[in-house]
């Protein structure tokens, strides 16, 4: 009689803190795969970014980069980013400052390639290094 109890007490943790958890999280991705829409910007389960521009029964269509568009698996939908970023028609809605919106000048010396320019002066840093 013991021996049954402790079974079923066993099944009913393992049902509580493993089964339901995971049942609660496939209703979950369930609900995110029938709500993804064209327009959404959505970021898959293996990390890409994207927006979805066409959707059939079970695949949709991303546009990874301007231009380029993969073929995935609805399901492959991890996390929904933004409800209907639909991008605009026509040329890049990048900015052509080449990616700067604060609409300020970069500090002196920092650049988007990295180290400052070769012009800047040289700081104490670099002092300490020269073994001349």
């Amino acid at each position: 009689m013991g021996a049954l109890l402790l079974l079923a007490v066993t099944f009913g943790l393992m049902y509580a803190l493993l089964i339901r958890p995971q049942q609660k999280r496939v209703r979950e991705q369930q609900a995110l795969v029938r709500e993804t829409e064209v327009g959404d910007e959505v970021m898959t389960s293996s990390g890409i970014y994207g927006i979805v521009t066409e959707l059939e029964d079970d695949t949709l269509l991303v546009e990874v980069a301007e231009g380029i568009e993969m073929r995935m698996a609805r399901g492959a939908v991890a996390r929904i980013l933004t409800k209907g970023a639909v991008p605009a028609p026509g040329p890049s809605t990048a900015p052509a400052g080449g990616g700067n919106t604060t609409g300020k000048s970069p500090a002196k010396g920092t650049s988007k390639s990295g180290p400052a320019d070769e012009h800047d002066e040289p700081s104490d840093a670099d002092d300490a290094h020269d073994n001349s």
